[in-house]
């Protein structure tokens, strides 16, 4: 019987059934306390990850704007300096 107190967290003091029962309550008081404090740790855990991921998307989708705007601004830059380019040869010619 000590065995199994000592193997569920109870001390083996006293040998009453009140005494057992008392430590087995006290116990599982602190255990569903931590698991409580531990869910709720997890749940503020999960709706930061939450936060930072739906920011990230944000950021992702900006960035992929950005990228094609800087694309089409660069075929433009490359278009105008063709076309400057040919306009010189003209007038040298």
């Amino acid at each position: 019987m000590i065995y199994l107190l000592t193997a569920i967290g109870l001390t083996p003091g006293g040998s009453s059934t009140v005494h057992i029962y008392t430590q087995t309550v006290h116990r599982t008081t602190q255990l569903t306390t931590r698991t409580t404090e531990l869910t709720t740790r997890t749940t503020e855990l999960t709706t930061r990850t939450t936060q930072l991921t739906t920011r990230t998307t944000q950021l992702t989708t900006r960035t992929t704007q950005l990228t094609r705007r800087t694309t089409q601004l660069t075929t433009r830059t490359t278009e105008l300096t063709t076309r400057t380019t040919e306009l010189i040869i003209e007038q040298h010619n």
